[in-house]
């Protein structure tokens, strides 16, 4: 029966489409430069998937505010915060828990457990996310005119309500195939398909002559669509989820975990959708599109963090269950400077040009060019620390990762509540950004009290010198010379930091990595 089931998993894929080693099957310590080579393909299959589909994400940002206008697409982006911690309270955490548990009996050949994991998160999950789509539906009303004094959100609160169950299930799809450490899928479902999908359905609403229900009822209908896609690619993934194989069900260790890691999330939701609830009660649906506007061109900035952290959290999880610490350290160095390095000029092209960045929206967005730059600061914080939050959440340490952001959360509250009467728009990007931060250093502090493990080698002064010469470079030569369009300076600053980072040199394992990514990038095209 062993032999057979180890058979099975290794005629299995991993995150790259690649067969499943038997080592990974038996719990033999894979080999640093494999693990390594796995984080690169994925966080490579993630980026490509990620560019592509934050791509059609920001073109539907921008038609929009285009089409809409400043207070109804502030009207779209209350419903869709409000639709967004709905989604988290139906969730109930199950998606971290079926990514710990499901990476762990993965790599153990359990298929019995791991069946059982998948089959009663998503059980929990239909029931749940039902209750609360009911709710917010016969809420609606209340919460548009009772706490955003806005009559006209009642409408769309009630679409995003019959979207909730459809919207999370896609969700719930992408983190099952994250479990498998299939980035391919995981970035398929959530990250290119649902966004393509929304803003083909949104384009056509608008070309007929509908506006902003056109705009929410397309994204009801995408996500209907991109549902049902997720749950196909989920079974092709996972054939035994239909099988007769007797699944083992462990509730009581999955909703535990789960549990504590809903607070996590619900209190994470303080740093992530305060700022427009609270502009919307505080200051007017006008204040939450150009804050909105900012923070989506701001969420830029996370690219290459959530693209490795796709692959490389279920690693944590495995590579802790097994006991192999230094190899996790090791690969926690690697991928946090990566992602500093690739983010950096990111950040540094949304600084410089935020004027610019900000007009793409529309002439009345460019009073939120504060708000951007505020918040780019923090993402590049959040980045320097690389995956701190899932260093204490795949490693069990979710209640301390529960009173981090419920501390966190709770001063981001009070510190909105004093800068929005006081600075509108741009008290709330100062709250927000200063917030994530500090829960970022506090983590970090946490993560090397904990385990011993710091994320920092002493190369990290390459992208450090690299981002300083491209910047000052850039605003030297544009201050000599009339640029014919932005993007010149955006391509200049972007050419020199590749310049100055090739000058100094790249270590042994950066080079392993790009040499990864560059063998991914030539599969995938032959």
């Amino acid at each position: 029966m062993i032999k057979n089931q180890r058979e099975t998993e290794l005629g299995r894929n991993s995150e790259t489409g690649s067969s499943t080693t038997e080592s990974e099957v038996s719990g033999q310590q894979p080999s640093l430069e494999r693990l390594t080579k796995q984080i690169a393909k994925g966080g490579g299959t993630a980026f490509v998937g990620n560019v592509v589909g934050r791509f059609f994400s920001f073109l539907l940002q921008i038609l929009l505010t285009r089409v809409l206008g400043v207070a109804s697409y502030g009207l779209y982006a209350l419903g869709f915060s409000i639709l967004g911690i709905s989604q988290t309270v139906s969730l109930l955490g199950l998606q971290n828990g079926v990514v710990r548990f499901g990476a762990m009996y993965r790599g153990a050949g359990d298929r019995a457990r791991l069946k059982g994991t998948l089959l009663l998160a998503i059980g929990i999950l239909l029931v749940s996310v039902c209750v609360v789509g009911a709710v917010l539906f016969g809420l609606a009303g209340i919460i548009a005119r009772g706490v955003f004094n806005e009559p006209n959100l009642t409408a769309p609160l009630r679409v995003f309500a019959f979207a909730l169950p459809f919207y999370t299930l896609v969700a719930m799809a992408s983190f099952c195939a994250r479990a498998f450490r299939r980035i391919d899928l995981d970035v398929a479902i959530s990250r290119f398909f649902r966004p393509l999908f929304t803003l083909i359905a949104v384009g056509a609403s608008f070309l007929l002559g509908f506006r902003l229900m056109g705009a929410v009822y397309g994204f009801l209908f995408s996500t209907i669509i991109a549902a049902g896609l997720g749950l196909y690619l989920l079974h092709k993934l996972f054939p035994d989820l239909t099988s007769k194989l007797q699944a083992k069900y462990e509730p009581k260790k999955l909703l535990l975990y789960s549990g504590t890691v809903l607070l996590v999330g619900m209190s994470s939701l303080l740093l992530t959708r305060t700022d427009r609830i609270m502009l919307g009660i505080l200051s007017s649906a006008e204040s939450v599109g150009i804050y909105n506007a900012a923070a989506n061109l701001a969420m830029q900035a996370t690219l290459f963090l959530t693209s490795f952290n796709a692959i490389f959290s279920p690693m944590i999880a495995d590579l802790f269950h097994r006991g192999h610490m230094e190899d996790l350290e090791r690969l926690f160095k690697t991928t946090t400077k990566w992602i500093f390095t690739l983010t950096l000029p990111v950040v540094l092209i949304l600084i410089l040009f935020a004027k610019q960045g900000m007009l793409l929206f529309g002439g009345e967005f460019a009073v939120g060019v504060p708000v951007l730059i505020s918040l780019a600061i923090a993402e590049l914080i959040n980045a320097s620390v690389g995956s701190v939050g899932f260093m204490l959440t795949m490693t069990g340490r979710q209640k301390l990762a529960l009173a981090n952001s419920l501390t966190l959360g709770v001063l981001n509250v009070i510190l909105n509540l004093l800068l929005i009467p006081r600075y509108g728009v741009l008290g709330a990007g100062i709250a927000t950004g200063a917030s994530i931060a500090l829960i970022n250093i506090a983590r970090l502090v946490e993560v090397y009290l904990l385990y011993h493990v710091y994320p920092y080698r002493l190369s990290y002064w390459k992208p450090l010198v690299a981002g300083l010469v491209a910047a000052a470079s850039c605003v030297g030569i544009g201050g000599l010379v009339e640029f014919k369009g932005w993007l010149a300076g955006v391509a200049l600053l972007t050419l020199v930091y590749a310049a100055v980072l090739i000058l100094l040199g790249l270590g042994d394992e950066d080079k392993a990595v790009v040499q990864a990514i560059r063998r991914r990038f030539m599969l995938s095209h032959k």
